[in-house]
């Protein structure tokens, strides 16, 4: 039975209803007010500062001011000075290579170098089957002596490595020797795309190098791991040792290769939490899996991406960790692109992984510790499986035997 109420108990409760609604409004105003009061003298002091000293330098600096680069370098100082490692300022030109690079759509030689401080040497540490560079000769372990003419040194190895990727059909001379040799020259044509993942087999064990985890890892993965299979390996070493580069986002697509649906734990390769504890993401893996013993090396350059790669992995069940501690980057870094066409990467929430607690500053600790020697560290890019102590322990765990 419905009850009629009156005209004036009707307008009643509409007031009710909207002093209730503004009371709420105001209460929420009023906080984030004061969040921006409280932030404003140390943001004005901030703004006072960096404006006292454009005028003085504007004012007295005997010499001409270039407005782009002085635009650049403030916002790096910027990310640079709030302490965290892994944020970063990048141009709009940088940001753009970045891009090619996690698309995976990075060209080059198809050879990936490695500079050797103790002679002062760049050598080339993997090459690309069918790429430019193999089809001119070049292997790992070559000594790249000059390229486009000029000399490596220690000054300028950085800037001469990047020549021999980007700008799609250009041309980059490249003079190398081997074993000490007289220097061959070869004229490379950069058009190959560059490559994440290396394969090589040793009887029944399979090898596999990650060097980064961009958009295209995982195909690629796969398709490594079901060459190896094909190819008679039942067991598999991954090889994890100074891979830096890729996102969370691209090594749980990778892992999804590898592994079942994630059931325990957290119930995800990883979650990401913010500061203030709520979830700001989380990667989720499908159904598919590969039964097959593995060991991943690991090391000090062993980061970001790769550590949630070789710690899921290890939380599944499904490998041991071999080498030594890594370097603790158990967070989100996240892209935010900016007007002018650059972008920050910035810390935004810290990773669990699927079920151990997290790394994050402490590292993952190797379930097999075994150290390289600080010279044969050095030249780990070049370094035989024969003399790499590392690959051997993961080789006997996987085959109960010494590697040849």
């Amino acid at each position: 039975m419905r009850r009629k109420i009156s005209l004036g108990l009707a307008l009643a409760i509409v007031f009710l209803a909207i002093a209730g609604t503004a009371a709420a409004t105001a209460a929420v105003t009023m906080r984030v007010y004061n969040s921006i009061i409280r932030d404003l003298p140390s943001r004005s002091s901030l703004y006072a500062t960096v404006s006292e000293i454009d005028d003085i330098v504007r004012n007295n600096y005997f010499g001409e001011i270039n407005d782009s680069l002085l635009n650049a370098d403030l916002s790096a100082g910027y990310a640079d000075g709030i302490g965290d490692g892994y944020s970063y300022y990048m141009t709009a030109a940088q940001y753009a290579r970045y891009k090619d690079e996690l698309r995976g759509q990075m060209v080059g030689v198809g050879a990936e170098v490695f500079y050797d401080p103790t002679d002062a040497g760049l050598y080339v540490a993997q090459v690309s089957e069918n790429s430019p560079a193999a089809l001119a000769g070049l292997k790992t372990g070559d000594r790249i002596i000059r390229i486009n003419e000029e000399d490596v040194t220690a000054y300028n190895y950085a800037a001469l490595s990047e020549t021999l990727t980007g700008d799609r059909l250009s041309s980059v001379t490249v003079t190398y020797s081997r074993d000490g040799g007289e220097g061959q020259n070869v004229n490379l044509v950069k058009g190959y795309t560059a490559q994440t993942v290396y394969t090589s087999q040793n009887g029944s064990v399979g090898y596999i190098k990650i060097t980064a985890f961009y958009a295209n890892t995982a195909d690629r993965l796969k398709a490594a791991v079901d060459a190896l299979s094909k190819a008679g390996a039942t067991s598999l070493i991954f090889d994890l040792r100074g891979t830096q580069a890729g996102t969370i986002e691209y090594a749980a697509a990778a892992l999804d290769v590898l592994v079942p649906v994630a059931s325990e734990g957290t119930g995800a390769l990883a979650t990401a939490y913010s500061k203030d504890g709520s979830v700001r993401k989380t990667f989720t893996a499908e159904a598919s899996s590969v039964s097959m013993p593995m060991a991943v090396l690991v090391n000090g350059q062993t980061t970001g991406a790769s550590e949630l790669f070789a710690c899921d992995l290890r939380d599944y069940g499904m490998a041991r960790l071999v080498g030594e501690t890594t370097a603790g980057n158990g967070a989100l870094q996240e892209i935010f692109e900016l007007d002018d066409g650059g972008a920050l990467i910035l810390t935004t929430a810290e990773l669990r992984p699927y079920i151990s607690q997290s790394y994050n500053r402490v590292g993952l600790v190797p379930d097999e510790e075994v150290a390289l020697s600080a010279e044969k560290a050095v030249r780990l890019p070049v370094l035989s499986q024969s003399e790499d102590e590392q690959y051997q322990r993961a080789y006997a765990l996987l085959s109960g035997e010494e590697a040849e």
